[in-house]
Protein backbone atom coordinates (compact mmCIF):
# COMPACT_ATOMS: atom_id res chain seq x y z
CA UNK A 1 0.00 0.00 0.00
CA UNK A 2 1.32 3.50 -0.90
CA UNK A 3 1.50 6.35 1.31
CA UNK A 4 -1.70 7.88 -1.15
CA UNK A 5 -3.30 4.92 -0.85
CA UNK A 6 -2.84 4.26 3.02
CA UNK A 7 -4.09 8.05 3.75
CA UNK A 8 -6.82 8.01 1.59
CA UNK A 9 -8.10 4.80 3.35
CA UNK A 10 -7.44 6.23 6.90
CA UNK A 11 -9.07 9.39 6.36
CA UNK A 12 -12.16 8.03 4.60
CA UNK A 13 -12.28 5.84 7.99
CA UNK A 14 -11.75 8.44 10.22
CA UNK A 15 -13.74 10.82 9.04
CA UNK A 16 -17.07 9.97 10.69
CA UNK A 17 -16.52 9.21 14.47
CA UNK A 18 -19.81 7.01 14.72
CA UNK A 19 -17.93 4.81 12.41
CA UNK A 20 -15.37 4.22 14.56
CA UNK A 21 -15.43 0.65 16.07
CA UNK A 22 -15.19 0.27 20.20
CA UNK A 23 -12.72 -0.92 22.03
CA UNK A 24 -11.77 -4.10 22.98
CA UNK A 25 -8.63 -3.84 25.23
CA UNK A 26 -10.42 -1.72 28.23
CA UNK A 27 -8.89 -2.77 31.79
CA UNK A 28 -11.08 -3.43 34.74
CA UNK A 29 -10.82 -0.20 36.40
CA UNK A 30 -11.85 1.83 32.89
CA UNK A 31 -14.73 3.59 34.36
CA UNK A 32 -13.13 7.25 35.59
CA UNK A 33 -10.24 6.08 34.03
CA UNK A 34 -11.08 5.62 30.11
CA UNK A 35 -14.60 6.07 29.87
CA UNK A 36 -17.36 7.80 31.55
CA UNK A 37 -17.75 11.87 32.42
CA UNK A 38 -14.94 13.71 31.65
CA UNK A 39 -13.91 15.94 35.21
CA UNK A 40 -14.20 19.53 35.04
CA UNK A 41 -10.63 21.10 34.81
CA UNK A 42 -9.69 17.95 32.47
CA UNK A 43 -6.55 19.41 30.31
CA UNK A 44 -6.63 19.06 26.83
CA UNK A 45 -3.21 16.82 25.40
CA UNK A 46 -2.56 15.05 21.78
CA UNK A 47 -0.42 11.89 20.85
CA UNK A 48 0.99 11.44 17.35
CA UNK A 49 0.15 8.45 16.32
CA UNK A 50 2.60 9.04 12.73
CA UNK A 51 3.10 5.90 10.62
CA UNK A 52 5.84 5.81 8.11
CA UNK A 53 6.97 3.14 5.59
CA UNK A 54 10.46 1.19 7.15
CA UNK A 55 12.43 -0.81 4.46
CA UNK A 56 12.78 -3.58 6.62
CA UNK A 57 9.60 -3.32 8.86
CA UNK A 58 6.58 -2.26 6.74
CA UNK A 59 4.63 0.51 7.72
CA UNK A 60 5.71 1.64 11.42
CA UNK A 61 4.43 3.58 14.36
CA UNK A 62 7.27 5.23 16.56
CA UNK A 63 6.59 4.76 20.37
CA UNK A 64 8.63 6.06 23.42
CA UNK A 65 9.43 4.56 27.09
CA UNK A 66 8.76 7.24 29.23
CA UNK A 67 12.09 7.10 32.50
CA UNK A 68 11.00 5.96 35.53
CA UNK A 69 12.06 9.38 37.09
CA UNK A 70 9.00 10.96 35.42
CA UNK A 71 5.85 11.93 37.72
CA UNK A 72 3.28 10.35 35.62
CA UNK A 73 3.10 7.02 33.22
CA UNK A 74 7.04 6.42 34.67
CA UNK A 75 8.39 3.56 32.79
CA UNK A 76 5.42 2.65 30.35
CA UNK A 77 5.54 2.99 26.78
CA UNK A 78 3.86 5.97 25.02
CA UNK A 79 2.79 7.29 21.79
CA UNK A 80 5.11 10.88 21.53
CA UNK A 81 2.73 14.25 22.76
CA UNK A 82 1.84 16.46 25.43
CA UNK A 83 -0.18 19.18 26.59
CA UNK A 84 -2.35 21.80 23.95
CA UNK A 85 -1.20 25.30 24.04
CA UNK A 86 -3.81 27.67 24.30
CA UNK A 87 -3.06 28.87 20.99
CA UNK A 88 -2.65 25.25 19.44
CA UNK A 89 -5.23 22.12 17.88
CA UNK A 90 -4.36 18.60 18.20
CA UNK A 91 -2.44 18.76 15.06
CA UNK A 92 -0.10 21.41 15.67
CA UNK A 93 0.29 20.26 19.44
CA UNK A 94 0.81 16.53 18.23
CA UNK A 95 3.82 17.66 15.70
CA UNK A 96 5.42 19.74 18.50
CA UNK A 97 5.42 16.97 20.72
CA UNK A 98 6.94 14.57 18.35
CA UNK A 99 9.59 17.03 17.28
CA UNK A 100 10.51 17.79 21.01
CA UNK A 101 10.30 14.21 22.22
CA UNK A 102 12.40 12.29 19.42
CA UNK A 103 14.57 14.86 17.99
CA UNK A 104 12.92 15.18 14.46
CA UNK A 105 10.30 17.33 13.14
CA UNK A 106 8.02 14.87 11.19
CA UNK A 107 7.65 15.56 7.30
CA UNK A 108 3.88 15.48 6.73
CA UNK A 109 2.09 13.60 4.11
CA UNK A 110 -1.23 13.90 5.22
CA UNK A 111 -3.40 14.51 8.33
CA UNK A 112 -5.90 11.41 8.40
CA UNK A 113 -8.35 12.50 11.30
CA UNK A 114 -8.59 11.65 14.87
CA UNK A 115 -9.02 8.36 16.73
CA UNK A 116 -11.40 7.94 19.76
CA UNK A 117 -10.13 10.93 22.26
CA UNK A 118 -9.29 9.15 25.23
CA UNK A 119 -9.51 10.07 29.04
CA UNK A 120 -6.06 9.64 31.22
CA UNK A 121 -7.25 9.35 34.79
CA UNK A 122 -3.62 9.35 36.35
CA UNK A 123 -2.49 12.43 34.38
CA UNK A 124 -6.35 13.88 34.43
CA UNK A 125 -5.78 14.53 30.42
CA UNK A 126 -8.48 13.96 27.62
CA UNK A 127 -6.27 12.73 25.15
CA UNK A 128 -6.41 13.27 20.80
CA UNK A 129 -5.00 10.61 18.78
CA UNK A 130 -3.94 12.49 15.98
CA UNK A 131 -3.19 10.34 12.83
CA UNK A 132 -0.91 11.50 10.13
CA UNK A 133 1.19 9.53 7.54
CA UNK A 134 4.58 10.87 7.48
CA UNK A 135 8.17 10.45 5.35
CA UNK A 136 10.35 7.64 6.22
CA UNK A 137 12.81 9.62 9.10
CA UNK A 138 16.50 9.95 7.29
CA UNK A 139 18.38 10.09 9.86
CA UNK A 140 18.42 8.21 13.26
CA UNK A 141 16.32 9.57 16.62
CA UNK A 142 17.45 12.07 18.74
CA UNK A 143 15.41 11.52 21.96
CA UNK A 144 14.93 14.04 24.62
CA UNK A 145 16.32 12.32 27.99
CA UNK A 146 14.40 13.85 30.20
CA UNK A 147 11.01 12.61 28.70
CA UNK A 148 12.39 9.42 26.48
CA UNK A 149 14.33 6.88 27.49
CA UNK A 150 14.13 4.77 24.64
CA UNK A 151 12.30 4.93 21.19
CA UNK A 152 10.60 2.10 20.44
CA UNK A 153 9.43 1.16 16.84
CA UNK A 154 6.35 -0.92 16.52
CA UNK A 155 5.07 -2.51 13.06
CA UNK A 156 2.01 -2.65 12.28
CA UNK A 157 1.80 -6.37 11.80
CA UNK A 158 2.26 -6.60 15.31
CA UNK A 159 -1.06 -4.77 15.78
CA UNK A 160 -2.46 -6.82 13.78
CA UNK A 161 -1.25 -10.51 15.48
CA UNK A 162 -3.23 -12.22 18.30
CA UNK A 163 0.02 -13.90 19.61
CA UNK A 164 1.28 -10.18 20.88
CA UNK A 165 -1.97 -9.70 23.50
CA UNK A 166 -1.64 -10.60 27.17
CA UNK A 167 -3.72 -9.81 30.25
CA UNK A 168 -1.77 -8.23 32.87
CA UNK A 169 -2.38 -7.85 36.01
CA UNK A 170 -1.78 -4.06 37.83
CA UNK A 171 -1.57 -3.00 41.50
CA UNK A 172 -2.76 0.97 42.17
CA UNK A 173 -2.34 2.26 46.09
CA UNK A 174 -5.36 3.62 47.63
CA UNK A 175 -3.74 6.58 49.84
CA UNK A 176 -5.60 8.02 52.47
CA UNK A 177 -4.15 11.38 54.04
CA UNK A 178 -0.83 10.45 52.08
CA UNK A 179 -0.64 7.28 53.73
CA UNK A 180 -0.98 3.88 51.45
CA UNK A 181 -4.29 2.07 53.41
CA UNK A 182 -4.73 -0.61 50.61
CA UNK A 183 -4.17 -1.67 46.98
CA UNK A 184 -6.39 -2.03 43.93
CA UNK A 185 -5.68 -5.22 42.17
CA UNK A 186 -7.31 -5.40 38.44
CA UNK A 187 -6.65 -6.93 35.42
CA UNK A 188 -5.87 -5.43 31.75
CA UNK A 189 -5.00 -6.29 28.23
CA UNK A 190 -1.43 -5.44 26.75
CA UNK A 191 0.35 -5.62 23.53
CA UNK A 192 3.65 -7.45 24.32
CA UNK A 193 6.61 -6.01 22.19
CA UNK A 194 10.34 -6.82 22.85
CA UNK A 195 9.57 -7.97 25.98
CA UNK A 196 7.77 -5.29 27.09
CA UNK A 197 4.12 -4.13 27.62
CA UNK A 198 2.20 -1.14 25.59
CA UNK A 199 -1.34 -1.16 27.80
CA UNK A 200 -3.42 1.73 29.01
CA UNK A 201 -4.44 4.07 26.78
CA UNK A 202 -1.72 3.57 24.22
CA UNK A 203 -2.84 -0.02 24.11
CA UNK A 204 -6.46 1.44 23.28
CA UNK A 205 -5.35 3.60 20.60
CA UNK A 206 -3.54 1.23 18.72
CA UNK A 207 -6.37 -1.22 18.99
CA UNK A 208 -8.31 1.15 17.38
CA UNK A 209 -6.23 1.54 14.60
CA UNK A 210 -5.60 -2.07 14.73
CA UNK A 211 -9.12 -2.51 14.29
CA UNK A 212 -9.86 0.01 11.48
CA UNK A 213 -6.79 -1.30 9.66
CA UNK A 214 -7.64 -5.10 10.36
CA UNK A 215 -7.34 -7.41 7.09
CA UNK A 216 -6.02 -4.61 5.09
CA UNK A 217 -2.37 -4.33 3.69
CA UNK A 218 -0.52 -2.99 5.47
CA UNK A 219 3.02 -2.84 3.14
CA UNK A 220 3.47 -1.67 -0.37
Amino acid sequence: MSPEQLAEFLSDRLRDSSRLPQPRMLPQLAYGRHRGPVPLGTRLAAVAVALYHDPRMGWTVPLTLRPRTLQHHAGQICLPGGQIEPDEDPLTAAIREFEEELGIRPIVHSHCGELSTQYVYASKNLVHPVVVVVETPDRTWSPDPVEVQQVITLPLSILEDARHRREIVRRRAVRVAGREVDQLVFRAAAIELDNQLVWGATALILDQLAQILHREPTRR
